[in-house]
This record gives structure tokens, C-alpha cells and sequence, in this order.
């Protein structure tokens, strides 16, 4: 990493700190895609990145997904749960050919 990006990220850690939230979880790559967002700024990114922790917090408050929230789409072989990989990172492989939108969803067309 360059040093400008460096300093861009230990200026937005702090700022995060600020904001009252932490970054010990996530990595400098995690990171700079929140200052890429935001052009550079510190300030900006950290904001958006708390929104965003906030925001996942309150969707996925365990950090996964459960297999009891969708076993509509495990027992139709849409979705197949593989565990972990050596990194850490759960494995999921999806078959998008199974997937038909359900015919009922309302579309708002701006004309």
C-alpha cells in the first residue's frame, strides 16, 4: 500500500474510534474500500463505515446466516451450505438456474 493510503487508513481508524465504534475486526483492504467510496476522506469513510456496521448488525446479528432462515431454498437445491474455507470464510455455492422470482413481486416502472 502506498503511503498515502496508509496514512488514509490509520486516519480513518481513528476517527472510527472516535465515532465510538471499532475496527480491530476488519483489515486495511476492508478499509480502503470505504476511503475508494469516499475519495480519499477520512471522515466520510469512517462515517459510512459505521453506518454500514450499524446496518449489518441489525440484518445479520449472529455474522451468518442460518440454515433455519431459509430452508425453503436448501430443499430446493438452490442453495448448498459448504462449511468454512482455510481462510475463515464461509463457503456457499448457489445454483442461479433454480431461481425463479416469485410471480406475485410488485415492480414500480418509472416512465
Amino acid at each position: 500500500m502506498e503511503k498515502q493510503s496508509e496514512t488514509a487508513v490509520a486516519e480513518m481508524r481513528k476517527t472510527v474510534e472516535k465515532l465510538g465504534s471499532s475496527t480491530e475486526k476488519h483489515g486495511d483492504p476492508t478499509l480502503m474500500r470505504f476511503l475508494v467510496a469516499r475519495p480519499m476522506d477520512p471522515n466520510k469513510a469512517a462515517k459510512m463505515f459505521v453506518q454500514w456496521q450499524k446496518c449489518r448488525a441489525e440484518f445479520v446479528p449472529l455474522g451468518f446466516i442460518p440454515e433455519s432462515v431459509i430452508p425453503d431454498e436448501l430443499n430446493a437445491r438452490k442453495v448448498y451450505l459448504q462449511g468454512i474455507t482455510k481462510a475463515g470464510h464461509p463457503l456457499v455455492i448457489v445454483k442461479t438456474r433454480r431461481h425463479f422470482p416469485p410471480k406475485d413481486h410488485i415492480q414500480s416502472k418509472s416512465e
